[in-house]
């Protein structure tokens, strides 16, 4: 695999050397892969996740959501170890993929091993290993045709800086698509703050590798909360032509007659469930995650994903 080093600015440097996740990574460089890929790219959270899973939620996204534009030149941005890079450049239409990664050790140490998992040998240079970050890509204008991004924008201390500079190596017409968190708009100023001054549970900072007795709170790790009117906002800002969002959610559930109703409603188009869904649930009504509930869309694809998702795509 070819690993590119680009330029990061020396406080981020010096912050990730010291970061939890950077030692945490040397410890699972002799760990099969899929232990790799539970404990870091999904924190131990979604222990029955596999690469078929992942296949086919990619190839649902692709087909009803982005008209087909998983192609070309692509970009991971917060890509860890690069399990998702290489599950996109499997796919026949994906010339290669840049996974660009902050953490120095995860992408020299594993990030090979998981693309050579996923694709083999051969196929495992369509992915190119980057050690750098969201606000620096030292690509080329308009030389992507998509990127991607995983939970990890969210870790953005800039959120406009870090969308010009995708904005910028995009082609025009070429997308941008997240699976990240769109808080609900009802959510205040204040209750964003509360959010990320929670501390994390002892079971979460095992299964990140972090002593249970350090506290650690998602401010501390480099989190920030954006409402769905906060992406809409930097989406407009950085100039990109179109902005959407849909809340991808789960259609499994623990009452048996809600379990029955959303398997039903999971079966129908995409654009037949919102028509529905828009009907019956107020965005403006609390919800049990405080993810924004518009254009909520259900399917099994992410019964086994840690959690439901916010599909934020963004059109150049």
């Amino acid at each position: 695999m070819q690993i590119l080093n680009w330029k990061i600015q020396p406080e981020l440097k010096k912050e990730i050397d010291s970061h939890y996740r950077t030692d945490f990574a040397i410890s699972l460089k002799d760990s099969n892969p899929v232990e790799i890929i539970k404990k870091i790219t999904f924190d131990n959270v979604a222990p029955n996740i596999t690469i078929i899973d992942v296949k086919k939620f990619f190839k649902y996204i692709n087909k009803n959501f982005l008209n087909k534009k998983i192609k070309g030149v692509g970009l991971e941005v917060g890509a860890g170890p690069g399990f998702f890079s290489a599950v996109l450049a499997d796919n026949k239409k994906v010339e290669k993929i840049y996974a660009v990664e902050v953490c120095e050790n995860i992408v020299t140490e594993l990030m090979p091993v998981i693309a050579d998992f996923v694709l083999g040998k051969k196929k495992s240079e369509k992915v190119v290993g980057v050690v750098g970050e969201f606000n620096n890509l030292e690509l080329k204008d308009n030389s992507v045709d998509f990127v991607f991004d995983f939970f990890s924008l969210h870790h953005s201390n800039d959120l406009q800086k870090t969308l010009s500079e995708i904005h910028r190596v995009l082609k025009p017409g070429g997308v941008i698509f997240c699976f990240d968190k769109a808080r609900a708009d009802y959510l205040k100023e204040d209750d964003l703050k509360n959010m990320l001054d929670k501390e994390y549970s002892e079971e979460a900072k095992k299964n990140m590798g972090v002593d249970v007795k350090e506290r650690l709170t998602r401010r501390m790790n480099g989190e920030q909360e954006f409402r769905l009117k906060d992406w809409k906002k930097y989406f407009m800002l950085t100039n990109f032509s179109n902005f959407e969002h849909y809340n991808i959610a789960r259609s499994d559930s623990n009452n048996f007659f809600v379990r029955i109703l959303k398997n039903i409603f999971s079966k129908l188009p995409p654009k037949i469930q919102i028509f529905f869904t828009s009907k019956f649930i107020d965005p403006d009504k609390e919800t049990y995650n405080d993810l924004s509930s518009e254009n909520r869309v259900y399917t099994k694809l992410v019964n086994n994903f840690p959690k439901e998702i916010s599909l934020i795509i963004g059109t150049k």
